[in-house]
């Protein structure tokens, strides 16, 4: 069995909807999904933040036991060419604590390479869905990346492909366990985009903010309201490339997995 790590109920919605999956208990306030199907993975869902993703990790890894995990969700464009809904297959996942203020060089990153296979069989899910893809390091971060430029910064100087708040935590944990595991991302703001405050999510849980948030920050910030709704729109695509990807996905992980279990030994 297979176990995707994501934060946010938004980054998810449309496979749980799509493929039929359960809502069942799980600790904190963390949203855990079960499948219809064996051949699907369990989800599930920590909130925003390397702490919770760690803790959400570790207590899914005592629970389901699964073979390989994948670390799913949104992340922020780090390079010119990058637009949202575009896939992100990391080659590596690199951590880079504290805030901005304090990240100085040489940038210490911590980096760890992730399943080749798995890796493989997200590229081969991506060029089967025709899904714009790229093949970088994913850079974890401890706020995410709201203004332009940080987000160059992080594209230029650290070489990453794109940045989030997660994927470093969960590769941690399934190396410390010895689980195979990779990270597949969606782009949800273009390079130039500098994100309005309420975005910034960090260390709140999986479920999605109500209507009359969103009414209460714009009587304070008035001319966001552009901002917001390019980001809905953005949110849409993301989701969107998800929800696309992970049936692909699975048919191609275990057709590899067939493929190498029927490989005569060396």
């Amino acid at each position: 069995m297979m176990l995707i790590a994501g934060a946010l109920q938004r980054e998810t919605s449309g496979i749980t909807r799509s493929l039929g999956y359960t809502a069942v208990e799980g600790p904190e306030d963390f949203d855990v999904y079960t499948p219809k199907s064996n051949q699907n993975p369990t989800i599930v869902l920590s909130g925003s933040g390397s702490e919770r993703a760690t803790r959400a990790t570790i207590w899914a890894i005592d629970k389901f036991n699964p073979e390989a995990i994948v670390s799913v969700g949104f992340c922020g464009a780090t390079k010119e060419h990058q637009r949202p809904g575009d896939l992100i297959i990391a080659t590596s996942v690199i951590n880079l604590s504290g805030s901005p203020f304090e990240w100085s060089m040489p940038v210490a990153t911590d980096s760890i390479a992730p399943n080749k296979s798995l890796t493989l069989a997200a590229r081969s899910a991506v060029e089967i869905a025709g899904l714009d893809y790229h093949l970088g390091p994913m850079v974890t971060i401890s706020k995410l990346a709201t203004t332009s430029g940080t987000k160059r910064w992080l594209g230029n100087v650290v070489g990453a492909m794109g940045s989030d708040t997660r994927s470093h935590a969960v590769a941690t944990v399934a190396t410390e366990k010895y689980i195979p595991w990779a990270s597949v991302s969606a782009v949800l703001d273009d390079i130039d985009v500098n994100l309005p405050k309420i975005i910034d999510r960090v260390d709140a849980g999986p479920k999605q903010r109500g209507l009359d948030i969103y009414i209460k920050y714009l009587f304070e910030s008035p001319n966001d309201f552009r901002s917001l709704r390019r980001l809905k729109l953005a949110s849409d695509q993301a989701k969107t490339s998800l929800t696309n990807f992970l049936p692909i996905f699975i048919k191609s992980y275990l057709d590899l997995k067939t493929l190498n279990s029927a490989a005569p030994p060396d």
